[in-house]
């Protein structure tokens, strides 16, 4: 998994590369820009739009390499020249003298290309003014759009947008990948997404501590999906899906299929209502009761995942409370969260899988306080509560008491829909009881469960079902 840098990391990471490299900061700036510059050496002509930082000199420096190439490249600068760092001011003047043209004011003609050069990763502030203008003037061009290291207004340790955001088609980082690249709105602000490492080593990375990863494929590699031939449906678990209340039978299905698509071996499906009976029927694969206490599989069970449909009145938290003192292992979901709220903590072995809502219920704060920090306040959650919590939205937060955090970069729009959460909750409760720890089996959970998601082709279209039929072709 790769690391993910919060702002006052990387500013260490720079000065720990360019000693690696045994070079001035300065060449560090020309190795940036020469690996930027690769990405747009075709375009035939080129706006650059630089601020008040060190990204400013990397545009610059950009520039330059495209008049030593023969292309069509101007500078629109948002700052006078002497009020810029060192290092940018010197690649300002090194452009100047080859002839670079500086224009301080948008420009009327047409570009194939406009690159980002106006913040960089220590953006803390609204953007206002000047700037503000400047970056709503690019994001109503018609033209490619490169962002050098973070889209200019978007927060680098949050992903939220500072009043006034570029929206680029492509953003090259540079040296580390940045929490706020990966979620929130940083997907969104991004587009293609790369990373140019300048051929840093990654000895080099562990001069920082690192809290925060980014999630990958290789979690769908985890040893316990790997079985022996001589095994019976008893090998693999058993698990209990609480929920489905006053006839939010949907809900309780969905998460009860995808346990079993998880590769459990049995399931069984619980709600209030004598219905539930008919569950069976209409999908044999699934064992009903219709309440808890005529549960065939609630003392034997290995999981019980609780809140799909569940419901809020007092029903509900009897039954909640009756599945609380089991003592077992569970993924705890929904409405099951909201009943929760503030008032238990639990002893491991536990997921909480709350959406910014929710998540904000658990907090006792507002939905827009979650939201703008989502790494900072889904460890609150875990600590709080003692138990792996899965933060769902753009760029999925996994956080586990310890302090450390994962970011799921996979996953899209089309996933907000009715039941999605269900299916996540019976993916993750599912593998738990094949003995994948509470961590794992999150992880593992919502970087499947997103990626069955785009492996559906349905764009805004899709529905919760078509994950949980497309989700045996991830795992190879």
């Amino acid at each position: 998994m790769k690391k993910l840098y919060t702002s006052q990391d990387i500013k260490h990471i720079d000065r720990c590369a360019a000693d690696y490299l045994k070079i001035s900061s300065f060449e560090l700036m020309q190795r940036a820009a020469q690996a930027v510059y690769s990405y747009i050496q075709h375009k035939s002509k080129v706006l650059i739009v630089t601020g008040v930082g060190n990204n400013a000199g990397d545009g610059f420096v950009m520039a330059t390499l495209a008049l030593k190439n023969k292309k069509s490249v101007k500078i629109w600068s948002l700052a006078a020249i002497d009020k810029l760092p060192v290092d940018a001011r010197k690649a300002a003047q090194i452009y100047c003298d080859g002839g670079g043209k500086i224009i301080y004011e948008s420009p009327v003609e047409l570009f194939t290309c406009i690159v980002d050069a106006v913040f960089g990763t220590g953006l803390n502030r609204k953007v206002s003014g000047d700037f503000a203008t400047a970056i709503d003037w690019i994001n109503q061009q018609q033209c490619k759009i490169l962002a050098i290291d973070i889209p200019s207004g978007l927060d680098a340790n949050t992903g939220i947008i500072q009043g006034s955001c570029v929206n680029a088609d492509t953003t090259i980082t540079l040296l580390t990948h940045k929490i706020g690249l990966h979620t929130h709105s940083g997907k969104n602000q991004c587009g293609a997404l790369f990373l140019e490492t300048l051929n840093v080593a990654e000895t080099i990375y562990n001069e920082v501590a690192c809290a925060c990863f980014l999630l990958d494929h290789h979690v769908l590699t985890h040893q316990k999906f790997n079985r022996n031939e001589n095994t019976h449906k008893g090998s693999f678990g058993s698990v209990v899906v609480v929920g489905g209340h006053d006839g939010m039978f949907g809900a309780l299905v969905l998460a009860g299929k995808s346990v079993l698509r998880s590769g459990a071996g049995l399931v069984e499906v619980v709600s209030n209502n004598a219905q539930a009976s008919l569950i069976s029927i209409a999908c044999p694969d699934l064992i009903a009761a219709a309440d808890i206490n005529s549960s065939r599989l609630l003392s034997k069970s290995e999981v019980l995942a609780i809140g799909p449909g569940l419901g809020l009145n007092q029903e509900s938290r009897d039954v909640l409370n009756y599945c609380l003192v089991q003592n077992k292992k569970m993924v705890i979901d929904a409405d099951a969260l909201t009943l929760i709220a503030q008032q238990h903590e639990f002893n491991g072995g536990v997921v909480l899988t709350p959406h910014p809502k929710e998540a904000a219920k658990l907090l006792g704060v507002s939905i827009e306080k979650i939201q703008s920090d989502r790494v900072r306040y889904s460890l609150e959650i875990s600590k709080k509560y003692n138990a792996i919590v899965v933060l769902k939205g753009s760029g999925t937060v996994v956080a586990e008491p310890s302090g450390t955090t994962y970011i799921c970069p996979f996953g899209y729009s089309g996933m907000a829909t009715a039941g999605m959460g269900d299916v996540l909750t019976g993916i993750i409760a599912g593998l738990m009881a094949q003995d994948f720890t509470a961590l794992d089996a999150a992880n593992t959970g919502v970087v499947w469960h997103a990626l069955a998601a785009q492996a559906c082709h349905k764009g805004n279209c899709l529905m919760a079902s078509d994950v949980l039929e497309k989700a045996p072709e991830i795992i190879k």
